[in-house]
């Protein structure tokens, strides 16, 4: 698995797999937002892809602000993360974290999960990551509900 900075030549083949994420997923919730500038966001400091064989098969950004609960001031936040189903268990998402987690120089990381999402919570836990506290969204899903979010930072 490769992890290299986002280009803007992966934009085609982001939004392809991002398509799949949330068709298998619900990732991201509004469909809406499979589109290229929801991945290209203006309060993003660095992006980067996971190649495996040659193919982008995931992505993550890195927020220059986040806060929640428990989440320290200053810190950046983990957003836009996904892998393609066909990649799922293979390193992909704990290498994109790595990634933006080396990018952080002395500033802490955080990043919210909302509480349907069991693998993405299993992979964070697993990678060590901290449970820091819990809220709800300002969003709201589908059904028109706000979901309960928990907040993680790095270890």
């Amino acid at each position: 698995m490769q992890i290299r900075p986002r280009t803007d030549d992966d934009a085609p083949v982001l939004v392809a797999v991002l398509a799949e994420v949330h068709e298998r997923d619900g990732y991201p919730v509004r469909r809406i937002n499979v589109r290229r500038e929801w991945l290209w966001d203006d309060g993003f400091v660095g992006a980067w892809v996971a190649v495996d064989d040659g193919a982008v098969v995931g992505h993550v950004a890195l927020a220059d602000h986040f806060a929640g609960p428990g989440v320290p001031l200053g810190a950046l936040g983990i957003s836009r993360l996904f892998v393609a189903p066909s990649a799922n268990g293979r390193g992909a998402g704990a290498a994109l974290l790595d990634a933006a987690r080396s990018a952080t120089g002395d500033r802490p990381l955080g990043l919210e999960v909302t509480d349907s999402s069991t693998a993405a919570r299993a992979l964070y836990e697993r990678l060590g990551w901290h449970r820091v506290g819990e809220g709800v969204a300002e969003w709201a899903d589908l059904d028109g509900r706000h979901p309960h979010l928990t907040y993680y930072v790095a270890p």
